[in-house]
């Protein structure tokens, strides 16, 4: 309960700005809630000061003024409504804000151990969710207390007997509202998880559907899919059960207080201490609390359901660093390009250790083959550098500044990241080389273009820089995508570039290509290429082999061959590359 009260009230400070207009919406509210306690008044009157003695004159009066306050009812409603709306909207901007500034401050292990269906999720689903409980639940709910304190304050008025059978029915309605909530939390937060993962496989699917068709493993993915969907099914159906025997025994309980209502009212009206008026008023609000308190348990389950989507919407914003720059950090102005490793340590979330004390000196201009069998942290090692990770020991320094310590624009201008399988958006070409710089010239993009040797493959094109290339660069070839991503990186003059095994998915003639070109590009920056395949050994100065997190050999690659040692066998598995 404290920690629900905790969550609601840092929810509320999302209508910073807006809270007069949310305060307005709330008294529109409470004045809607009036307006209808009031009605079964005006109808009492009615009945016993013209219906009952003939005085219709007064009785339409009485209906007039039952019109008016519906009519402001209606009124209060509409402003209400409009209110909350918009405050709620507001709120949930800034929130959904919030949440996406705390992802983009985020290092990669958040992305490594949390499912991008899962944060997909969360900005969608759960704001959506808290939209309508601030719109819309919330407003129930407050409707729902006044209008049942406004009509048990008038029932008591009337008669006090069947004021208390009207109290005891709340009280027992709200009990079972309460254990309603108590009961539905826990499954809906389940159903809520099992949502993201669900979302999170189908994103995995559609995106690698080549590869599914490719291995014909479609019934495989069909079967897991299952397996997931069956479980949702699961735990939505547990949900309904009890949705539906909370929610009809409401309706029973009201039923029951009716009856008793009609009985003890009749015999009250036959022995004088109660009119027809009186008993047609209790029954009237019997019958307008009837939803209300219907709506109350509902209501009570979303809001337990919102407070949980807000915490996970604050979990996200309160894993995240404050900022993703130290407050010491500098930037530097002239970059030389050197980089450094000084005994570096690296454990996985997953308990896996990838680097163990690893020491290692670039030199500026220098250009180093990083290689080694799968999993021995050669991948790592540059990822640290562009600081998708941080050591969890050691420095990892670039002209002697811990990288820890550069600010990160200025890291992002000196150092450049080119993956594997760089992501080509569904963009322009314009656009997709100019990402990291958006103002950029179309002379800067060209010029970029031409050095990553693209240029003339785009201006093939009959929509040359304004073709849109699909998602995930559908329509280029592995080689076309790589050059792509070259120029993106190129086009920052960066003085470091990192390329994480970029041949892998290509074939033989265009790496061959590729790599004539890097020959060039490269020619003034510090490289570091990691890769399995050793044709880039050609333009290297130095070669470092790598096994299970630590460096084995390292020197120039006629050095190594002469040595015997691990990279001449890796080299005579593969060929002589280097004297080709």
């Amino acid at each position: 309960m404290k920690g629900s009260l905790k969550q609601l009230l840092r929810l509320m400070e999302y209508l910073r700005g807006h809270l007069l207009q949310f305060s307005a919406g709330i008294a529109m509210v409470i004045l809607m809630s009036y307006t209808n306690g009031v009605i079964p008044v005006l109808i009492r009157e009615a009945v016993d000061r013209g219906i009952t003695t003939g005085d219709y004159g007064l009785a339409i009066r009485y209906g007039l003024f039952v019109l008016l306050a519906a009519v402001l009812n209606g009124a209060f409603s509409f402003t209400g409504r409009y209110l909350l709306v918009k405050s709620a909207q507001h709120a949930v901007y800034n929130l959904r804000m919030d949440v996406f500034r705390a992802i983009g401050r985020h290092n990669m292990e958040f992305f490594d151990r949390t499912f991008s269906g899962q944060l997909i999720s969360r900005i969608t689903n759960d704001t959506e969710r808290i939209t309508r409980f601030l719109s819309f639940r919330l407003r129930m709910f407050v409707y729902s207390i006044f209008l049942i304190l406004v009509s048990l304050y008038y029932m008591v008025r009337m008669n006090v007997f069947l004021a208390l059978v009207a109290l005891v029915t709340i009280a027992v309605v709200v009990s079972i509202n309460t254990t309603y909530a108590m009961k539905i939390r826990p499954i809906y937060d389940r159903i809520r998880h099992q949502t993201g993962v669900i979302a999170s496989l189908a994103t995995g699917t559609i995106a690698g559907v080549k590869t599914i068709k490719s291995l014909s493993v479609e019934e495989n993915v069909q079967e897991k899919f299952s397996r997931e969907n069956e479980g949702l099914y699961s735990m939505n159906v547990e949900a309904t059960k009890i949705t539906a025997l909370y929610g009809n025994a409401s309706f029973l309980i009201l039923g029951l207080a009716m009856s008793a209502m009609l009985y003890y009212g009749g015999k009250g009206i036959i022995g004088g201490t109660l009119t027809v008026g009186e008993l047609v008023a209790f029954l009237t609000y019997m019958l307008t609390m009837m939803w209300p308190l219907r709506a109350l348990g509902f209501t009570i389950g979303d809001i337990q359901r919102s407070l949980a989507a807000a915490s996970r919407l604050f979990e996200v914003i309160d894993s995240a660093p404050e900022a993703v720059d130290a407050p010491d950090a500098v930037e530097i102005e002239d970059p030389r390009g050197e980089v450094e490793f000084k005994d570096v340590h690296l454990t996985y979330h997953t308990g896996r250790t990838v680097l163990k004390g690893v020491n290692l000196k670039i030199s500026p201009g220098e250009k180093v083959l990083v290689t080694g069998p799968p999993g021995s942290g050669k991948s790592t090692l540059v990822k640290l550098i562009a600081r998708f990770y941080e050591p969890d020991r050691g420095k990892v320094l670039i002209d002697g500044v811990d990288v820890r310590k550069i600010k990160t624009k200025s890291l992002r201008r000196i150092v450049a990241y080119v993956p594997q399988e760089p992501f080509i958006f569904n963009r322009s070409l314009k656009e997709n080389i100019a990402l990291a710089k958006p103002d950029a010239t179309m002379d800067e993009i060209t010029k970029a273009a031409r050095m990553a040797r693209i240029h003339d493959f785009i201006s093939s094109l009959p929509s040359g820089y304004d073709t849109v290339v699909g998602e995930k660069g559908i329509t280029l070839s592995g080689g076309q995508r790589q050059r792509v991503a070259l120029a993106r990186a190129l086009l920052l003059n960066p003085k470091v570039i990192l390329l994480d095994d970029p041949f892998s998915n290509l074939d033989a003639e265009t790496e061959k290509e590729i790599l004539n070109d890097l020959e060039t590009i490269l020619q003034d920056k510090t490289a570091i290429i990691v890769s399995q395949r050793l044709s880039p050994v050609k333009i290297a100065d130095r070669v470092i082999v790598m096994e299970n997190g630590s460096i084995v050999e390292e020197g120039k690659p006629e050095e190594l061959v002469r040595k015997g040692g691990a990279f001449a066998k890796m080299l005579e598995s593969a060929g002589d590359v280097h004297d080709e």
